[in-house]
């Protein structure tokens, strides 16, 4: 009886020793509210066509400003000049960086084009947030 009870222990696992998987304490929220100041000319990201249908935000941008919800909290990104090109631009936040890479483009009309592309968002040199995207644009 003591080998079967001590095999038994043997074999459970003990939750004492266990890990716990570090948990991210950044969050990227879907928004729905942007301020008076980005609405406009500009560019829309979504994660989905069901977010789209929902107008459910997951960056805004007015070409010099982009909008993210970091943790719940809306979070501003000013463009780096230096560092747009046509199918990318790089902003800046304090720690974070962001990146909206557009892959596709399609002009619909003169003011109005759709796209896909995928945006990254880094702390320092750590990627902690990417995800493709879909967005439209315009005037």
């Amino acid at each position: 009886m003591q080998i079967l009870l001590a095999l038994l222990l043997f074999l459970l696992p003990v939750s004492g020793n266990k890990q716990a998987k570090p948990q991210s304490s950044v969050k990227i929220n879907v928004f729905k509210n942007v301020p008076d100041d980005l609405t406009g000319c500009g560019d829309d990201y979504y994660l989905s066509n069901a977010d789209k249908s929902k107008q459910q935000l997951i960056c805004r941008t007015d070409y010099v400003t982009a909008l993210i919800y970091i943790n719940n909290q809306p979070v501003r990104f000013k463009a780096q000049q230096k560092s747009i090109t046509k199918n990318e631009t790089i902003y800046t936040s304090g720690k974070y960086m962001l990146t909206v890479k557009k892959l596709l483009e399609k002009q619909l009309d003169s003011e109005y084009f759709i796209m896909k592309g995928i945006i990254t968002l880094k702390a320092g040199d750590k990627i902690i947030f990417t995800q493709k995207i879909i967005g439209e644009g315009g005037c």
